[in-house]
C-alpha cells in the first residue's frame, strides 16, 4: 500500500479552497452594500469560518437603509 503524500493531500484541498474564493468573491460586493469594508470580506478566506461569516453579512441592514431610517428620523426630530 502505498502512503499519501503531502502533494495528494494538498490536491485535494483545490476543490475546498476554489469554492472557499467564491463564497470570498461574493462576499465583496455583499460587505460593500451592508456597509462594511472588503477588509471584512476577507474574513471569508478562512475555510470554515465562511458560512459564518456570510450569514452574518447576509443579516445585516443595508446601508441605504439606514442611511434613508436617520434621515426621516433627522426630518421629525
Amino acid at each position: 500500500m502505498e502512503e499519501p503524500s503531502l502533494s495528494h493531500a494538498l490536491i485535494s484541498m483545490v476543490p475546498f479552497l476554489l469554492v472557499t474564493f467564491i463564497f470570498f468573491l461574493v462576499a465583496i460586493p455583499i460587505s460593500r452594500r451592508k456597509g462594511k469594508g472588503t477588509g471584512f470580506a476577507m474574513w471569508c478566506l478562512i475555510p470554515f469560518a465562511t458560512p459564518f461569516i456570510m450569514f452574518y453579512l447576509a443579516s445585516l441592514t443595508d446601508k441605504s437603509v439606514l442611511d434613508r431610517l436617520a434621515a426621516l428620523e433627522g426630518k421629525t426630530g
